[in-house]
C-alpha cells in the first residue's frame, strides 16, 4: 500500500512469521493487532492521539518496524511513539507504556509490572489491563510472568483463538523462547 495513512484508518496486511495478520492504523499508529486473522478488529471510540502523527505511513514501514520489534532493535519510546493507546484508560495505557520498557529477553512478574506503574497492590489489575492489550508483540505482554508461572495469554480473546495456530500458552511460551526466556 504506498498511499499514505495519515489522518486515517486503514488495516493494512502484516507478513508476520506466522502468516498474513490484521493491523489496524489509525493516523500513522498501530491501534490493534489481530494475531488470529480471524479474530475482529476493535471497535473505535471517537477519541483521537492528540500527539503527531505516527511513524507508519505504508505497509512497508509496519513491516520494517515489526521487524524491529522481533530483533528486540525498536527502544521503548519508539514503541509508545508507533502505538495508538487513545481507546484505553489512564490506567491501562500507564500499564502498557510500563509494558514497553521490557526488554526483548527479559521478563517480569505481574507485581513487578504493578510496581513499576506505581501501583504497587494492583497485580490483579495489571493483569486485567494486559488481558485487554490491543496491540500485543508491539506492547510485548507475553513478557509478563505470573509469580507462579508462565501466567495467561490472551484476555478475552475466546477459546478457539489460535495465535500462529497454536494454544494461547504455548504461543506465549514460543515467544518467550525465540528470545531465550525459558518457563514451564
Amino acid at each position: 500500500m504506498a498511499r499514505s495513512v495519515l489522518n486515517t484508518v486503514v488495516v493494512m496486511r502484516w507478513s508476520s512469521p506466522w502468516g498474513p495478520l490484521p493491523v489496524l492504523v489509525r493516523n500513522g499508529r498501530i491501534r490493534a493487532i489481530a494475531l488470529d486473522p480471524r479474530a475482529p478488529l476493535p471497535e473505535l471510540s471517537q477519541s483521537s492521539d492528540t500527539r503527531a502523527r505516527g511513524p507508519i505511513r505504508s505497509e512497508r514501514d509496519l513491516a520494517q518496524l515489526m521487524r524491529g520489534v522481533l530483533r528486540g532493535e525498536v527502544r521503548a519510546r519508539e514503541l509508545i511513539a508507533a502505538s495508538d493507546l487513545s481507546d484505553c484508560t489512564p490506567f491501562e495505557r500507564s500499564v502498557l507504556m510500563a509494558l514497553a520498557k521490557i526488554r526483548r529477553g527479559s521478563s517480569v512478574s505481574y507485581g513487578e509490572l504493578a510496581v513499576a506503574t506505581g501501583s504497587p497492590r494492583a497485580a490483579r489489575a495489571v493483569g486485567g489491563a494486559l488481558g485487554k492489550n490491543p496491540i500485543p508483540l508491539l506492547l510485548p505482554c507475553h513478557r509478563v510472568l505470573s509469580a507462579r508461572g508462565i501466567g495467561g495469554y490472551g484476555g478475552g480473546a475466546g477459546s478457539r483463538w489460535r495465535p500462529g495456530g497454536k494454544a494461547p500458552l504455548d504461543f506465549k511460551r514460543a515467544l518467550l523462547a525465540s528470545e531465550g526466556v525459558l518457563v514451564d
